[in-house]
């Protein structure tokens, strides 16, 4: 279990570099400020996708309970598994822009993680559709811009990750595998994750913060002209 961990530390830190590159450009902090333009909604979509299917690519691959790192795969044997950071990207996604970019990002991953194949594929899909729907609608009352909620966005992330385990023990066939395997990944994915919504919360509260501070700045210079 614990040997899962610096795994998927790994895997966490490749999207958290993304995230910061993303933070560094001037057209992602625009989408960011005006989340609620169609077309903003349609670049979270593809971009938080992307998180998702980067994710799915650089899972950990676990067989039975054994766990066996690659850098990426492209298909998932029937009776196998893969530990990921999937939830993360689609969790912050739909907190950054409510349900038709939580629905959007949770079925471009959901359905890609279909693909890949896996007993537990047709759980992993329903679970990650289901993160972005509900923190979709969460995001008014938890909305990551609030700089008060940034515990309460990192417990929704922790809440839906607990949930895929959840639904995994229910539909993943047969149960006892089912069952290893979250003996297995469960509290690492926990953590990770956590973890992993933790940094990119404040990456992008930071940049909501900088572009706040210029918008003063011009303001104010603004002031000083017309005096």
């Amino acid at each position: 279990m614990f040997e899962l961990i610096p795994l998927m530390l790994e895997r966490v830190g490749i999207l958290v570099i993304l995230a910061f590159l993303l933070s560094r450009m001037k057209s992602f902090r625009q989408i960011i400020q005006n989340e609620h333009s169609f077309s903003a909604k349609v670049i979270l979509i593809v971009i938080f996708g992307a998180f998702g299917v980067i994710s799915n690519y650089t899972g950990v691959h676990i067989y039975h309970e054994s766990i066996m790192s690659q850098s990426w795969h492209f298909n998932v044997a029937s009776n196998n598994a893969i530990a990921n950071t999937r939830i993360m990207g689609v969790a912050i996604g739909g907190l950054i822009g409510g349900p038709v970019v939580g629905l959007g990002v949770g079925l471009i991953a959901g359905l890609h993680r279909l693909t890949l194949g896996g007993f537990t594929a047709y759980a992993c899909a329903i679970s990650t559709i289901v993160a972005g729907v509900v923190t979709g609608i969460l995001r008014k009352r938890f909305g990551i811009q609030k700089n008060k909620s940034l515990w309460s966005v990192v417990s929704i992330g922790i809440i839906m990750e607990c949930v895929q385990m959840g639904i995994i023990l229910l539909i993943a066939k047969p149960f006892w595998a089912a069952l290893h395997l979250v003996e297995v990944i469960a509290l690492p994915m926990i953590l990770i994750n956590g973890f992993g919504t933790l940094i990119f919360i404040l990456i992008i509260q930071n940049i909501l913060q900088e572009e706040e501070k210029t918008r003063a700045l011009q303001t104010n210079k603004a002031l000083y002209i017309a005096e």
